[in-house]
């Protein structure tokens, strides 16, 4: 099942809370070495997690197998206050309908699997349909250049905003991406194609949402 959460988890749900920050640390550091956000405590979380930020889960019982979370581009994001330098001195689009799009996961044993595309189109999918819920125009995400054709693949109009920047030992190039109609219609298709697939959304993320919650939404 699949859910998006808003508010302080933290203070709401701390058991959650733990379990995010330590699949996060399990992904970005331990898979993918990020050193930088290594932790004695083995929770990865940063200066952005907090009551403004969306959460997107995808879990199985306990285990969550893909995360993704959403920030608010009217507050400090991480375009704008950790790395604006791989904007070359140009500008992103903010504003109360953009978001940052930030630490998209998939578990490694969904990402090796056989089904690794359908479940990754679902993870999008749901992405997709809390910006819907948001009504956002679109999102902001900063990710290698080789997986821009995945966004365009998924229904999103990726515009890059800089060419790619090597930030500590890897490229990152930052891309606006406009939910369009064909987004969501990918989005539908892709929660119809995995068998059980549903999206429950909390009450505090129905209070923040500035539209009516998309038909997939169980609520």
């Amino acid at each position: 099942m699949f859910r998006i959460l808003s508010g302080d988890i933290d203070v709401s749900d701390p058991d959650l809370a733990d379990r995010i920050y330590k699949f996060r640390h399990a992904y970005f550091v331990e898979y993918l070495r990020w050193e930088s956000c290594r932790r004695r405590d083995g929770r990865e979380c940063d200066q952005f997690d907090g009551p403004n930020s969306i959460h997107i889960l995808g879990e199985e019982g306990r285990d969550i197998l893909a995360y993704a979370r959403l920030l608010p581009t009217t507050r400090p994001h991480l375009l704008s206050h950790l790395y604006p330098e791989i904007l070359q001195g140009g500008a992103a689009p903010t504003g109360r309908r953009i978001y940052e799009w930030t630490r998209h996961a998939i578990a490694v044993q969904m990402r090796e699997s056989a089904m690794a595309t359908a479940f990754s189109n679902v993870v999008s999918g749901a992405v997709a349909y809390a910006a819907e819920a948001l009504d956002l125009e679109g999102l902001l995400v900063q990710l290698h250049p080789s997986l821009i054709a995945r966004l365009i693949e998924t229904g999103w109009d990726a515009e890059p905003l800089a060419l790619p920047t090597k930030y500590q030992g890897s490229y990152l190039v930052p891309v606006y991406a406009r939910l369009t109609e064909q987004t969501l219609l990918t989005a539908q298709a892709a929660f119809t194609n995995w068998r059980g697939a549903r999206l429950h959304v909390s009450r505090e993320f129905i209070r923040t949402a500035a539209a009516d919650v998309p038909t997939p939404v169980l609520g």
